[in-house]
């Protein structure tokens, strides 16, 4: 039975009630069950095992008051295992095994394998859960306002490392609870405010966008998911790689619509695509290449750039025969609560997002919080403050770079093909290092 976190102590005490006798064991060491016990340097695999033994007519019996690990409570799972009767004494007995239960009254014996997880992945995910325990946990569907538990620690520790989400920078962190919301109430004044947005991308050291200004159509959303809504809405057939944001499987589960990899079949003349650009399952290379397969397709080429403040290398990106673009600075400042993002077009597109920002029918505090952020920060702050830093969370916990600077690859950490946050999710491949980089140099690592 494996115990997926590090063991760093197991407390347990038997109630022995009359002349019956039991043998502890650990790793074929005896221990002495006539007081508490506290067990402590296990390792990777370990057995623990327990006889109980008396006269067949004697009524004395053992009861398991506590069974812990790390101090939590693992009575319940200590019942789960199963006990062997021995039958050559209770011969009248219809059952070989039967649950422990807590409780000893039979002859018989039982073990228990005990994997010990102990990788220093591992390691830093129960010390999070444990030291830095969140009682309000965004972004959960269910279950915001938590205590703290075993269920809830290991809920946490689990899904440690599996995210898109920024860090906490405190200095971002202040800037946005310092300013006055009256200040953030005006309408945002489209061709002025596009024109500062631009030039806050344009003195970027790392990337270089070609060609902004051809993209005549500008708007603002409450999060990329209107733009991305919008362009694979009505679509009959549409290219998209099948490993990007999950968001786009969940709304095209019910939709009558063919959805092909741009790797797999032929990309068709004017056909419909859409990429994220970077993506941490591909290269920079291997998506311009792809890209300009689809330029010379003359296809409709929609790229969301959410990752781009963090792509892991100098980019040039050429938005000549690109159709749509999509930005915001939600999954690089701490900022998810409040999701400003911006859509650039080629033509005019007909839908809520335009209508509303033309109108100014729409929240005023998310634009002009964005607004306010870019007067403080600039595009490369976030990372050029973590790069040093993820290099070394790289190097002590043995992950492999992708091209976004949140996700890490480690062999131990794989696709969860139950789908247990959504079939169509993939971004658990990865090893997101936001909580290891919030808490750099506090601990371990």
């Amino acid at each position: 039975m494996d115990i997926n976190f590090p063991i760093n102590k197991i407390e347990f005490k038997f109630n022995i009630v009359g002349k019956c006798k039991i043998v502890c064991m650990l790793n074929g060491n005896e221990v002495d069950v006539s007081r508490p016990v506290v067990l402590e340097n296990f390792e990777d695999h370990n057995t623990f095992f327990l006889q109980f033994n008396k006269y067949p007519a004697d009524d004395s019996f053992a009861v398991l008051e506590y069974f812990k690990v790390n101090t939590n409570d693992h009575l319940d799972w200590f019942k789960a295992h199963p006990f062997s009767i021995d039958r050559t004494i209770h011969a009248d007995s219809d059952d070989m095994t039967i649950p422990n239960n807590a409780y000893f009254g039979y002859n018989g014996s039982m073990q228990i394998d005990i994997s010990n997880k102990h990788d220093k992945l591992t390691e830093a995910a129960w010390m999070l859960a444990d030291k830095e325990f969140e009682k309000i946990k965004y972004p959960l569907r269910e279950g915001v306002y938590r205590n703290k538990n075993f269920a809830t620690m290991q809920r946490d520790a689990k899904y440690m490392f599996t995210g898109s989400l920024a860090p906490a920078n405190e200095n971002i962190n202040n800037a946005i609870n310092s300013v006055d919301i009256a200040s953030l109430r005006r309408p945002f004044d489209l061709p002025t405010d596009r024109q500062k947005i631009e030039s806050w991308l344009g003195e970027s050291k790392r990337v270089d966008l070609l060609g902004l200004d051809q993209l005549e159509h500008f708007s603002f959303s409450a999060g990329n998911l209107d733009s991305l809504t919008s362009f694979i809405h009505n679509k009959q057939l549409l290219f998209m790689p099948k490993k990007m944001y999950y968001y786009h499987g969940e709304v095209l589960a019910d939709k009558n619509v063919i959805v092909c990899d741009p790797w797999g079949p032929p990309i068709g003349l004017y056909a419909n695509v859409l990429f994220e650009y970077p993506s941490p399952w591909y290269t920079i290379e291997e998506l311009d290449k792809k890209i300009a397969e689809c330029k010379e397709k003359q296809a409709n080429i929609a790229l969301d750039l959410t990752w781009l403040p963090i792509v892991n290398e100098k980019i040039q990106i050429d938005l000549n025969g690109i159709n749509e673009i999509y930005f915001s600075m939600n999954k690089t400042w701490p900022i998810h609560d409040v999701r400003p993002a911006f859509r650039w077009s080629r033509h005019r597109i007909n839908d809520k997002q335009t209508f509303e920002s033309e109108w100014g029918n729409y929240s005023k505090l998310p634009p002009n919080m964005f607004l306010h952020l870019i007067d403080k920060f600039s595009f490369d702050y976030v990372y050029n403050t973590y790069a040093e830093d993820a290099e070394s969370i790289c190097k002590t916990f043995g992950l492999e770079k992708t091209s976004v600077l949140w996700f890490m690859k480690h062999e131990t950490v794989e696709h969860d093909t139950n789908g247990y946050i959504s079939k169509h999710y993939y971004l658990d491949e990865f090893v997101c290092i936001r909580k290891l980089l919030e808490h750099k140099d506090k601990y371990f690592w």
